[in-house]
């Protein structure tokens, strides 16, 4: 297989993702280039040197519906200037921009499913947001490429 280069973006700090360093580790010993995402926080330690390029996104907004709008913009727009073969969403709060740039630019969009998102505790009571989050799974996730998750019954659903 072809070397690549794979962009894979989350919405959280990327120091305690264990799991996506992991993941991006093995995307690198498999011979690949990758890219890791995140976002910046005031508190943010500095990132420790690892295998694949890592990149932070600061916002203006730390929570709510403002940051993930303000964070899918930004990292639509820098996914723009970029190279790559392969764009990775990690849940559905990086599904919209890497699922309309990878459709923009005929590239290949595979999602990570850490959880069934739309169904986590924050979101049972708040019926728009829940709704609004859907939608967002059930249009982009049936045009993935592929689609992983951490359990057969999520992958399932």
């Amino acid at each position: 297989m072809a070397k690549k280069r794979i962009i894979a973006a989350v919405t959280n700090d990327l120091t305690f993702d264990r799991r996506m360093i992991r993941n991006c580790s093995a995307l690198v010993e498999a011979g690949h280039s990758v890219l890791l995402i995140g976002r910046k926080l005031p508190e943010s330690a500095e990132l420790v040197s690892q295998t694949f390029e890592q990149k932070r996104i600061t916002c203006l907004f730390r929570k709510g519906p403002l940051f993930y709008a303000e964070y899918n913009l930004r990292l639509f727009f820098f996914l723009f200037r970029q190279n790559f073969e392969i764009a990775n969403s990690t849940d559905a709060d990086t599904l919209l921009a890497i699922g309309l740039i990878c459709k923009l630019r005929n590239k290949i969009h595979v999602h990570d499913a850490h959880e069934y998102f739309s169904e986590v505790p924050e979101l049972t009571n708040r019926k728009f947001t829940r709704w609004v989050w859907l939608k967002i799974e059930h249009y982009f996730i049936p045009k993935t490429k592929l689609a992983y998750t951490v359990s057969e019954s999520i992958a399932n659903i």
